[in-house]
């Protein structure tokens, strides 16, 4: 076992005292790959305490998993976790930097990951424009219907004279009000165009820093 392993034992060995949700089921536990476990568990950017919870999840089957084989699997999945592109992707994602990192690793990643932050940042600007749009879309439909039902009540046989003035006024409102936004939604779809375009250049900027 490397100096780097026999360094982790007593940290995982206070970890491997706690109490953690199971993961695994018979299954995986009877077949288990504890490189492959243990990668996965790193290239996700978990932490190591991951393997208490694989450890309680499958005590129940008298398994125990293969410490040496989990930390080396782990560590690889850390070096694949910890790298600029992958730090650009979780921040893009809105996820939080994992602190799985080491010193040495640290650096590229947050490098990645502050220029994730920025397309993020530009996501949720893009997002918030298509809600609005949405938003104006549901509101536009809602009142073409009421429209269309005061309409059909026109037409309906022993309405009153008044009842009459009143639909076509409400009837005149509802125009009134579609027609306003209708130039609405067609501003807040160019201003979506807008977004996208401008979340485009900024990834195809921001991947070349990378």
């Amino acid at each position: 076992m490397s100096i780097r392993y026999r360094r982790l034992m007593p940290g995982l060995a206070l970890v491997l005292a706690m109490t953690g949700c199971a993961t695994l089921d018979r299954e995986s536990c009877l077949s288990a790959d504890w490189q492959l476990i243990g990668f996965s568990d790193g290239v996700a950017g978990r932490e190591a305490s991951r393997l208490e919870q694989h450890r309680d999840a499958c005590s129940e089957y008298g398994v125990v998993p293969r410490m040496d084989q989990y930390l080396q699997g782990y560590d690889r999945g850390v070096r694949r976790y910890c790298t600029a592109a992958n730090g650009y992707r979780q921040a893009r994602a809105g996820k939080a930097p994992g602190t799985v990192c080491h010193a040495e690793q640290q650096a590229e990643f947050v490098r990645g990951f502050e220029l994730g932050t920025k397309a993020h940042q530009q996501v949720a600007r893009l997002e918030s424009a298509r809600h609005e749009l949405s938003i104006l879309i549901s509101e536009q439909r809602a009142d073409l219907r009421e429209r269309d039902d005061k309409r059909e009540q026109l037409i309906m046989e022993g309405i009153s004279s008044d009842t009459r003035a009143f639909l076509l006024s409400e009837i005149d409102e509802l125009e009134h009000e579609i027609r306003l936004r209708h130039l609405q939604i067609k501003q807040q779809q160019q201003a979506v165009r807008m977004e996208t375009r401008y979340l485009q250049d900024l990834e195809a900027d921001l991947r070349k820093q990378l």
